[in-house]
Parts: structure tokens; sequence; C-alpha cells
């Protein structure tokens, strides 16, 4: 695809930072004139987009390989298959056509159905891929649902929740009571939050319920049934509701019932969903415990990261340790740009700054070494909090949601360095950690 990248930098040079958003727009409407043209390079802005396309549908299938993969019995390998199948780029790097196929790939839906006004490129492809009817079909065999706890209560009246308590679980008809109760009020302040934010244009996935909702929701409970629980009772007896519909959803559709949360992001899960029994004083001891693990152990993958990208690109130039540590800081804790990086490094162009510091591979070394360092110090923890059977559900479990956390993290940073508010430090975790680590290098030096 030589003829389509030289396309591409003669559009977007290396030298000129563009956001992701621009590049997609103007591909995008580059493609659309070209439709009407009949030229050998007319179809050189479709070509890009489609690689850029297969490209987040790899990440995607690797982000849910990284999940749930481990826990469950696959590898992001077996999901490729499925939606990785772009026929038009096939034949263009083959120089084959495939004359009279009715066939229509993923790429050729996102493409068809993409308006960047509507969304960015990025969470169309992540849309499609998850909604893959065979896709979604092999995970719901190896046990994971992709639908978050807030869409499955939004979605399910009280009524199924008696059918599925009754015959799947035979619960107690108490217990099934105080559910109905508890996902009345739910919807109550949830769904009604969500119609209204659809008729004022709101399109966002379920988000987790706010404080200020989970307040509402017990309010609205104690009135219905005179039962006065607190926020986090309420957060979490959602979330056991939403478990048991979970399980009931993947059975009823051939699935493993053995299956990890699709939004499992916070820590707290590792206590809940394995379901180690403790008081509120133990609970709270363990996640303040896990908060200091989780700065120490990233502090600790931010030291051994840097050294070793120092050590690669001592390899190359032995005066670089110093225009790196200085670039670092300059751009992570007092939020100057590439430009103004350059000149004080000894550098003249934007771009020589950003390759040398490179930003997406320094922070994916970070997220590994974080994730190796920090999964065998919180199962160590745990071991004071739980019992050996309950600890060896644990053990299964934490990989995928450390995971999750971390990713998280991760992209919060890339987010704010794509959108960066000037000449002040950068707000995230990891860019806060970063500077504590280089000014603790530079009082020691």
């Amino acid at each position: 695809m030589v003829v389509a990248r030289t396309y591409f930098h003669s559009l977007f040079p290396e030298k000129v930072e563009v956001g992701d958003a621009t590049i997609q727009r103007q591909l995008w409407q580059q493609m659309r004139v070209n439709n009407q043209t009949d030229t050998d390079a007319s179809n050189l802005p479709e070509i890009c987009l489609r690689c850029y396309i297969s490209h987040r549908i790899y990440q995607v299938c690797f982000d849910l390989g990284t999940k749930f993969g481990s826990r469950n019995g696959f590898s992001c390998e077996d999901l490729l298959p499925f939606v990785l199948d772009d026929e038009v780029l096939l034949a263009a790097q083959t120089q084959q056509t495939r004359p009279g196929s009715s066939y229509q790939s993923l790429a050729t839906t996102v493409l068809k159905t993409f308006d960047p006004a509507r969304g960015s490129l990025n969470t169309w492809v992540s849309r499609y891929v998850k909604q893959h009817p065979e896709l979604k079909r092999f995970l719901l065999q190896h046990g994971v649902f992709l639908v978050s706890d807030w869409a499955l209560l939004n979605d399910t009246n009280s009524k199924e929740v008696q059918r599925i308590f009754t015959e799947m679980y035979r619960s107690a008809k108490i217990e099934i009571q105080q559910a109905c109760d508890l996902l009345i009020s739910y919807h109550a302040v949830y769904r009604q939050d969500r119609i209204e934010q659809r008729l004022t244009g709101g399109t966002l996935p379920c988000q987790p319920p706010t404080l200020e909702q989970l307040t509402r929701i017990a309010n609205h409970l104690q009135t219905l049934s005179g039962k006065k629980l607190s926020t986090e009772v309420v957060l979490n007896q959602l979330s056991a509701i939403a478990s048991k519909l979970r399980r009931y959803r993947i059975a009823a559709q051939g699935g493993s019932v053995s299956s990890v949360s699709f939004d499992q992001t916070d820590v707290q899960a590792i206590v809940e969903r394995s379901q180690i029994h403790q008081d509120d004083e133990e609970q709270n001891e363990f996640l303040n415990l896990y908060q200091n693990q989780f700065r120490e152990s990233l502090d600790q993958a931010i030291s051994q990261a840097v050294n070793d990208f120092i050590n690669k690109l001592q390899r190359k130039r032995n005066t670089v340790e110093e225009s790196f540590i200085k670039a670092l800081h300059l751009f992570h804790c007092q939020g100057e740009s590439m430009n103004q990086i350059a000149p004080q490094i000894g550098l003249t162009k934007q771009y020589e700054v950003t390759r040398l510091l490179k930003l997406s591979e320094l922070r994916a070394d970070i997220r590994q070494k974080l994730l190796l360092i920090l999964r065998d110090h919180v199962i160590d923890l745990a071991t004071h909090f739980a019992n050996s059977e309950r600890l060896q559900s644990l053990d299964q479990q934490v990989e995928a949601i450390l995971n999750e956390q971390i990713s998280d993290m991760i992209q919060q940073a890339e987010s704010e360095v794509k959108n960066p508010i000037r000449n002040q430090p950068l707000p995230s975790l990891l860019a806060r950690r970063l500077c504590y680590y280089l000014n603790s290098r530079n009082t020691k030096l």
C-alpha cells in the first residue's frame, strides 16, 4: 500500500500535528468527492480510511481479548476472523478484484454508515465490532455478554426479574420482592433520566448511576417500601441483581454462565464479585491498602519504563538522556507543546521531539509493567481478607479487572495529550506520577 501511504503523507506531513478527528473528517469528505470521479487515485482516501478502520478493529479485539480472554478461554486472534475481513482492502493489496461478489465486510458497513457529524470513527468501529452477530455468538459461548450492568437493569422490568429469580435461582419471596422494589426505584430515577437525555439529544451509552441518582433511588425505595438503604448498599444490590440477570441472559442464549461483568472498572469489584464476606472496616482497609499499592506499583513501573527507554535511546546517541528527561518534564509537568520544547533541547522541529519522546510507546510499556507488578501485589493483599476457597475465585478475576482499570488510566492520559490545556501540568494520574518521578530524579542528580 505504498501509493496510499504516499497519498496520506502528502495530505498530512509527519511534521504537522493533526488530530485523528480532523484526519478522519478530511479523508471522509475527500472520499465522497472522489466517488464522483473515476481516476486511478480516486479510491485512495477510502483505502486510507479502511486501513485505519482495520487497525481500530484489531484494537477492539485486542482489548476484548485482554479483558476477557484469559479467564474465558479465547484470545484476540480468535476474534479477528469474524470482523477483520475487508475484501476491498485485500483486493487493493493483492491488485485483484472479486467481481460479482455480494459480500460486504464490516469495514464496508462502517464506511457506508459513518458520519463525522454524529460521532468519531473510533466509536463507530467499536460499536459495530461489539454488535457483530457472529462475534457476539462466539463471546456468549465463552461466557461474555457485552452489555453493561446498567443497560441490563434499564431494559429489564420487574415481572421479568420475578420470573427469572423464581425459575432460575429459586429465590425466596422476600428476596424477589426486594429486588423488584429496587428495580422499580431504579427505573423511576435512572430510566426517566435516560428518557429526558434522549429528548434533549443525548445518546451516551448507559453509564454507572451518579451519587445524586443513587440518593434519589434510595429515597424512592424508602417511599415505596419503607426500607432505608445507604447509596453504597443500593449500588451493591443493583450490581448483584445485574449479575444474576447477566448469567440468565447468557444461559438463555446458549452461552457459558461463568462470566465477568462488562463494566467492572473498580477494584471494589474484586471484593464484591468474589463474594468475600467482610465488614465495612475490613473492606475499607483493603481498599486503602490497594490504593497505596496501586500508586507504589505505578511509580515502580514508570521508573522501569523510563530507564529502559533511556537505555534504548543511548545505543543511538550518548547524550540523549538529558534531552529526553527534560522534554518529558516540559511536556507533562509544564504543559508545553512540542514546538515550545524543541529549541530548549537543541532540536528545530516539533516532529523531532515527537520522535524522541515516543509517548505512545512509553505509555504502553508503563501499562504492561504496571499490570505485571500490581497483579501479584493485589493477590498478596487479598490473602488477608479471603479464605483459600474464595481466593481461588478471586485469582481468576484479578487480571481482567486490573487490566480494565489500568486501561482507563492510560486512555485518560492519551486523551489529555490529544487535547491539552497548554502551559500548566497535565492532570491525569499517570502524568502526575510521572512528574513526581522526574522531580525525584532531578533532586537526586
